[in-house]
């Protein structure tokens, strides 16, 4: 199995639902974020470890700098490993990019290391060399281990979803039929819970890249139950822009005496439907279609 598209998929569902990601796997640090304030996105490739998994692909990180109630912004770290073999240089790396962080940012750092297949997960690094000696320890979430699928069917925290449909890929040993169990059971959760649009989005989207229910393998009958019980990833993206254009672009300027005012409000509106598309993560080529905005403009706003 290659690590590359698990890495991916890790690293884009914590990027989108970030403060879930934080109230599941560090409450003491939800406990102290100020939600009045919008993480910032700190720039990984400064920070980054700069070495290869043992399949040979790069190291994922997600780096955010996180507003707390005293008015700090220290830096949560999170360096999302990929481990089916051991790797036993991985304490290394996460102390070069949590001491690399601190120097850049002169913030206090955590680091969180997240073992998604079967490695032993280690969570120290330690080196002496005559009187001089260095002890680092750093958080860790192992699925196998730590996940329990009882206790994640009932924790209504909304991230308990991606770390269960990870324990799930790791119970069915690449079986496409227990896959396509677990999908099922899954999919009875996300309806459940209700979550947005966006929430909704995301968390299904990362379900079906890491059970892989749109694989060849998969029986044809479990790929149709997602489309009858929960709408396609393209079906909702559709759904929702077609929200905000309505809002945000052919009403404006409608109730406008002159039709230099229209004008002036179409063209507002077209600029605002491109920044909630680009919160939306959407790729500028697709917002420059739907827009009609210059590409140059659209690149200007991100």
């Amino acid at each position: 199995m290659s690590e590359h598209w698990i890495d991916r998929a890790w690293r884009d569902v914590i990027k989108g639902n970030f403060d879930d990601a934080i109230s599941f796997f560090m409450p003491s640090l939800a406990a102290e974020r100020d939600y009045s304030e919008t993480p910032e996105a700190a720039d990984p490739v400064r920070l980054t470890i700069g070495g290869k998994s043992d399949k040979g692909s790069n190291i994922s990180d997600v780096c955010f700098k996180v507003p707390l109630k005293n008015g700090l912004f220290p830096l949560s770290l999170f360096l999302i490993e990929q481990q089916h073999k051991g790797d036993k240089s991985v304490p290394l790396r996460v102390f070069q990019s949590w001491y690399r962080a601190s120097d850049e940012y002169q913030f206090p750092v955590t680091a969180l290391v997240i073992y998604t297949g079967g490695a032993q997960p280690l969570n120290t690094y330690s080196r002496e060399w005559h009187g001089t000696s260095v002890n680092f320890t750093f958080n860790v979430y192992c699925v196998r281990k730590d996940a329990d699928v009882k206790e994640l069917k009932r924790d209504e925290r909304p991230f308990s979803i991606p770390v269960l449909a990870a324990k799930r890929m790791l119970d069915a040993e690449g079986d496409p039929l227990k896959r396509g169990e677990y999908s099922l059971e899954l999919l009875d959760l996300l309806k459940s819970r209700k979550f947005d649009d966006k929430k909704a989005l995301s968390y299904q989207d990362f379900v079906r890249k890491i059970l892989q229910i749109d694989g060849n393998d998969m029986a044809p009958k479990i790929k149709e139950e997602w489309k009858v019980q929960f709408k396609p990833i393209d079906e909702v993206q559709k759904e929702i822009l077609g929200r905000i254009i309505e809002e945000e672009f052919l009403w404006r300027g409608r109730d406008e005496g002159r039709e230099e005012g229209r004008e002036e409000g179409r063209e507002e509106g077209r600029f605002e439907v491109a920044r909630k598309m680009l919160s939306r993560n959407m790729s500028v080529s697709d917002i420059v279609d739907i827009t009609g905005l210059d590409e140059k403009d659209v690149i200007a706003l991100t």
